[in-house]
């Protein structure tokens, strides 16, 4: 009887994902069997938690609604813009509200709660996901503290699904934000990587539109939208 050699091939493609190529036919050995098979769900299951990290998902939009020139305003323009949150299907939860800034730079200030990669590991999908809430908005001319309120620190993300209905590890976090944030040995034990605000902000042009992303194992993102 021929002898017929199996070849296993195991490769890095897509940032770390396991391909299992098979040169030739092979027996029905069922510990060669067996082994395949353990490969093929590793190389599954790393695909998976791959794609969960790069995932991302929109949180916002912003339209453009008017740009005028106007010496007068610091900047020597205004910017007239439309913010609407988006609710965890990607759809406005209502018709968002307009704003005025002085010139074109629109800074987006949001807390957000990042947990540990492990979970994404483990696909637990309560700690798998980074958390957030916008905070305010603000124009480069335009004191921080003076900008236009979304969410309060402590108010649970009204973008989210209603609190009554969040999981309680989840409201504990939104309520008690900078506790945790501020207290690293509580952090560590509850599984979060990092609290903290952020700013991205944007060049705002006539017409503009653009949308905000919140990728599941990090922070924000700002893209243009093609027409």
């Amino acid at each position: 009887m021929a002898k017929i050699l199996p070849t296993l091939l195991l490769g890095s493609l897509s940032g770390g994902a396991v391909f299992l190529g098979l040169n030739g036919t092979f027996s029905d050995d069922p510990i060669l069997l067996q082994r395949i098979s353990e490969l093929e769900e590793q190389v599954s299951t790393k695909e998976i938690q791959l794609g969960f990290l790069r995932e991302r998902r929109r949180v916002a939009s912003i339209e453009v609604l008017e740009q005028r020139q106007d010496p007068g305003r610091p900047g020597g323009q205004v910017t007239r813009f439309r913010f609407q949150e988006l609710d965890p299907g990607g759809k406005p939860y209502n018709d968002g509200d307009w704003y005025e800034i002085d010139g074109d730079l629109l800074y987006i200030e949001a807390l957000v709660i990042k947990f540990d990669d492990t979970f994404v590991e483990n696909n637990d999908l309560l700690r798998g996901s980074s958390l957030l809430l916008f905070r305010r908005l603000f124009g480069e001319h335009q004191n921080p503290a003076d900008g236009f309120a979304i969410d309060s620190v402590g108010q649970f993300p009204r973008a989210y699904s209603p609190e009554e209905g969040a999981p309680p590890f989840h409201r504990d976090l939104w309520k008690n934000f900078w506790d945790y944030a501020l207290n690293p040995e509580t952090v560590r034990e509850s599984g979060v990587r990092a609290m903290h605000g952020e700013a991205p902000f944007i060049k705002l042009a006539p017409g503009g539109k653009y949308q905000v992303e919140l990728r599941t194992s990090g922070g924000l993102t700002i893209r243009t939208q093609a027409d």
